[in-house]
């Protein structure tokens, strides 16, 4: 449930292909086109006399870096809300039901988010539209592009990134229950004062993201969760619903 999806839409040529890759290179995480995984089977099926899991159940414990989302199938993107959402997915044959474990985080691309199912959309907690650089900032980042094409790039830095997360990851924050209260009513607050659109926001993407993402924050830190963490989470989740769902009149935030 502390697991955090992110999708990243934009049109083609972006770089949003590019940036799976260096996810794939830096976190290990294993990168497949959903139009590809359509036509072999992303969740299986049950015709004949098996049940076929499909790809999914193998990516178990992964970081799935999915290219072009928007051009996955239906059944595809039902199984794969299961797994985002629940940890798991299941395959009816008849009378028989059969569960598979797809413990995944996902990073998705898509060039048209109006092709993706609204509850699949929902299930992530950060998206992100990926714009062209103006020539300006496109020329500051030739040195790094240069760089890394050589592989004389910030290898210490990837190095020393993966010995921290290493470092935290069994981690677990916790909250004082003295703070429970003083979440409560800045969650309370920030729904009834925000100008973003938020009544057709589920609770899951935006009351729980929020949680998801101050967990997130102070695992970072190797800290307990505190009022700031909550504070920063909602600044943060609020700034990126603007951009995506818009704003109403009234309202404080």
């Amino acid at each position: 449930r502390m697991r955090l999806h992110t999708l990243l839409w934009g049109k083609a040529g972006t770089g949003k292909t590019e940036l799976l890759l260096a996810l794939q290179e830096i976190f290990g995480g294993i990168i497949v086109n959903a139009e590809h995984t359509s036509k072999v089977g992303l969740v299986g099926d049950a015709r004949g006399e098996y049940i076929n899991p499909g790809l999914l159940a193998s990516y178990n414990g992964n970081l799935l870096l999915l290219d072009e989302l928007d051009k996955m199938n239906g059944k595809d993107m039902n199984g794969l809300l299961q797994a985002m959402e629940e940890g798991h997915y299941t395959i009816v044959k008849g009378k028989h039901r059969e569960t598979f474990e797809a413990e995944v985080r996902v990073v998705a691309t898509a060039n048209n988010i109006n092709k993706i199912t609204k509850p699949l959309l929902d299930r992530f907690d950060f998206i992100f539209e990926v714009k062209t650089m103006p020539r300006e900032e496109r020329a500051k980042g030739v040195k790094t592009i240069v760089e890394n094409f050589f592989g004389n790039g910030e290898k210490k830095g990837i190095r020393v990134l993966r010995a921290y997360l290493d470092w935290i990851k069994d981690f677990e924050p916790m909250i004082e229950e003295g703070d429970i209260p003083v979440v409560i009513e800045m969650l309370k607050r920030y729904i009834l004062l925000t100008k973003t659109a938020i009544d057709d926001v589920s609770y899951r993407n935006l009351e729980l993201s929020i949680l998801r993402i101050a967990y997130a924050m102070a695992k970072l830190e190797k800290s307990n969760i505190k009022p700031r963490h909550i504070e920063e989470a909602i600044v943060f989740k609020d700034r990126m619903l603007k951009r995506l769902v818009g704003v109403v009149d009234g309202g404080g935030y």
